[in-house]
């Protein structure tokens, strides 16, 4: 059984761990706030739901053709946590001396957030409190909480759902809304014995969001419940003596998905009326025992980091979206850092974890973007496009929500990152009726617009004032990443035309012809991709032998990496920042983990040694690629040093802000770590490769691939063995080796030691 675990209860700490014991399910997510509140400190006690947003005005100092009037932001739904304990009308809360053998924990094969501790009153009496809460993976639209008391005198719940609730502010990090709103105000609420309801409304977009919650209660002995309105809130206290439990089974909706977001919260409710806390829980196991099954990465020989990619694959699994109409923000649905708002994030970091073996839930995310594809072709036109799509650096909604553009609109990557994502699936699932419905749309459509921000001089193709991942450096000419990633989103536009253009299958064939006149998209422009695809610049400097993160960078002076003021975007003007050659995160070096195929292994490697020394990694992406290229490299002490360093971000707070949320790319990065960077996972067109390394702090590793519907255990130790556990026999790439691989036929060969160049 594989748990996150603290004894001890620190105030200086509750604001983290409301981060990482959150519970959520994709659709919902509750931070681990105390249900009886605390004795001191502060707490940010939020609830929300993904995808669902209000629009605030955008002020500028200074306005400009193209720069967005509003932006969406991430509203808190109804708090439901509040259940404050009376025993013998003393509020029980975690008072020094007051209380011991305190215990809180993360269930990851149960899917529950248990804690638990032992109250003296002040007669002396003692009381053994237990609460329990659960998201469930199942039914996506209910929490359930379960508190239990005992206690030898009379026993006090009161059960709170609040709709006055604010957004989260810090005036002095620019990661955080600057200033806190009000934006869900209660419409309609009410009470009926046990159950409770809110209705509310968002102020500027005029959609709705319904939480009814109801209460189970468990005696041994006779109790009572009463309810109260109170202006925004409902109070339920509930009495009892000696024993008494309490189920808070709460239904989440909204207007997105629900044309009546009440009445369908009512008929949830009741069809989940045989359910209470302990039968969700039987269903939220059953589920999870499959998806450990088939999703979970084992790794032999070292119990913490086992429990470690555990904790982070399960917080992929709270905090992803579910349907097309949410994503996942750079936060997930554990915190209010920057908002709510979707980042390139997913595609790069996320997706790739998804597409391996949850086909399904990677599907999803691809869908929410292609439907706000409308949005991205407006935003290309406010940019002075004539066509195509210009994705958006911050969204919920589909528009650009960011009013920084040096580090944001112009990194027009995103585009090329989203096409990326695209292809990946493509390539996993050979899901032909997809791409021709919406893939191939997104990236035609994002294909485009490189040839509106890039021209040719003379027969070199180049990509000016735009700004890569490094957001230390902004808006420059041919930045490697952006140029490298464009040359991809070209090229697969080229030939994915000509695929589909030639496609036997009749239905296929007929959708493809439809959208080609929809999009109004010519042979010559198709050409022209490709023409600009083969001529695009990568700059390589042979002084120093390595790829230039742009046309200006390595002329830059070096910044004095002595300085211990971090973040520097803290401290310092962003033009200071941009005149030195110091990164924040990978750049150079993330192109050529998605990319290697446009460059030389030597050069990379030079380059990663170059980049690696003047990066700050004051970004939470970054840790995670140096480790994965540095396995790549056969540097695997430094890998492995890297991957403690992503798995401490969120659990140790090395950046100081996981209160605003836990670090979903860093999160996703860390599960790479083990599939991309020690077990060197990657695709071709038609072949899964494999260059599988072991780290001397383990004695091996343990996944699954689902690959052209074929499903593949890989298990690495001193051995490599490939198992096809379903599917027709695929072809795979050790070490430059490929083997045929079918059912009966698995390949076992023995684990090589140090660099493995092919």
């Amino acid at each position: 059984m594989y748990r996150y675990e603290e004894k001890n209860y620190d105030p200086l700490s509750q604001l983290k761990n409301e981060s990482i014991f959150m519970v959520g399910n994709g659709y919902v997510g509750v931070r681990g706030a105390f249900e009886e509140g605390y004795p001191s400190g502060d707490s940010i006690r939020g609830s929300y739901i993904n995808g669902l947003y209000d629009r605030v005005e955008m002020i500028h100092a200074e306005k400009a053709v193209g720069l967005p009037k509003e932006y969406d932001k991430q509203p808190k739904i109804a708090d439901t946590q509040t259940c404050i304990v009376y025993l013998d009308g003393e509020p029980a809360q975690l008072v020094n001396t007051k209380y011991k053998n305190y215990n809180r924990y993360i269930d990851y094969d149960n899917g529950e957030t248990v804690r638990s501790y032992e109250f003296i009153t002040r007669s002396n009496k003692k009381a053994y409190l237990k609460f329990r809460r659960l998201a469930s993976f199942v039914y996506y639209n209910v929490v359930a909480y379960k508190i239990e008391v005992i206690y030898d005198g009379e026993i006090a719940l009161l059960s709170v759902i609040d709709g006055d609730v604010t957004t989260y502010a810090d005036p002095n990090d620019p990661r955080i809304s600057s200033e806190q709103k009000q934006l869900l105000k209660v419409k309609d609420l009410g009470e009926n014995a046990d159950i409770s309801y809110l209705l509310m409304n968002t102020s500027n977009t005029n959609l709705s969001q319904a939480t009814i919650v109801k209460h189970i209660v468990l005696s041994e002995n006779e109790y009572a419940i009463e309810n109260s309105i109170k202006e925004t809130k409902i109070e339920t206290m509930i009495t009892s003596n000696f024993h008494l439990t309490l189920d808070k089974v709460c239904v989440f909706t909204d207007s997105l998905r629900y044309a009546d977001p009440l009445r369908s919260a009512n008929d949830i409710l009741e069809h989940l009326s045989y359910e209470n806390y302990e039968t969700l829980l039987e269903i939220q196991k059953n589920y999870l025992r499959d998806f450990w099954h088939n999703s979970g990465i084992k790794i032999y020989g070292n119990e913490n980091d086992q429990k470690s990619i555990r904790f982070m694959q399960y917080q992929l699994l709270q905090n992803v979206g579910i349907d097309p109409y949410s994503n996942v923000s750079a936060k997930g649905l554990s915190g209010e850092g920057y908002e709510g708002h979707y980042f390139w994030d997913t595609e790069i970091y996320i997706f790739p974890v998804l597409v391996a073996n949850q086909p399904q839930r990677a599907k999803s995310l691809l869908e929410y973007r292609y439907n706000i594809l409308d949005s991205a072709r407006n935003r290309a036109l406010e940019l002075g496009h004539r066509k195509g799509a210009a994705y958006p650096w911050r969204t919920i909604s589909g528009i650009e929500c960011s009013g920084y553009f040096p580090a944001s609109t112009a990194q027009y990557h995103i585009n090329a990152d989203i096409a990326y994502a695209f292809y990946i699936y493509y390539l996993y699932s050979e899901d032909t009726v997809f791409m021709v419905e919406k893939g191939l749309e997104v990236i035609f459509e994002t294909a485009r617009i490189w040839l509106q921000i890039g021209n040719f001089s003379g027969d070199v193709f180049h990509i000016h004032e735009v700004t890569g991942p490094d957001e230390y450096t902004a808006i420059v000419s041919d930045n490697y990443y952006t140029n490298m990633m464009a040359k991809f989103n070209l090229e697969k536009a080229y030939e994915l035309y000509n695929y589909f253009s030639e496609i036997e299958n009749e239905t296929i064939s007929e959708k493809f012809r439809v959208l080609i006149e929809k999009i109004n998209l010519s042979e010559e422009e198709i050409n022209l991709m490709k023409n600009a695809s083969d001529n695009i610049l990568l700059l390589y400097d042979n002084n120093l032998g390595v790829y230039s993160q742009d046309s200006t960078f390595l002329e830059k002076p070096l910044w004095d990496l002595g300085s211990d003021k971090r973040p520097l975007l803290l401290y310092y003007h962003p033009l200071t920042i941009y005149r030195y050659q110091i990164l924040k995160q990978a750049d150079v070096v993330l192109a050529h983990l998605l990319l290697e195929e446009y460059a030389e292994l030597e050069k990379m490697e030079n380059s990663y040694k170059y980049y690696e020394n003047i990066t700050t990694h004051d970004s939470s992406l970054s840790y995670c690629i140096y480790g994965i290229m540095a396995s790549r490299y056969g540097f695997l002490e430094k890998a492995y040093n890297y991957f403690i360093q992503s798995v401490s971000l969120d659990i140790h707070d090395t950046h100081q802000n996981t209160k605003d949320g836990l670090h979903l790319a860093n999160i996703g990065g860390t599960v790479l770590s083990v599939i991309q960077g020690f077990a060197g996972l990657r695709l071709s067109e038609n072949t899964l490769i494999l260059r599988p390394s072991v780290p001397q702090q383990w004695q091996g590793y343990n996944f699954k691939i689902n690959y052209k519907d074929c499903i593949i255990e890989i298990d690495v130790t001193n051995q490599i063995n490939i198992n096809l556990l379903e599917g027709n026999e695929i072809t795979i790439k050790i070490y430059g080796q490929e083997y045929l691989i079918s059912n009966g036929n698995n390949i076992n060969i023995p684990l090589q030691r140090g660099m493995c160049h092919d």
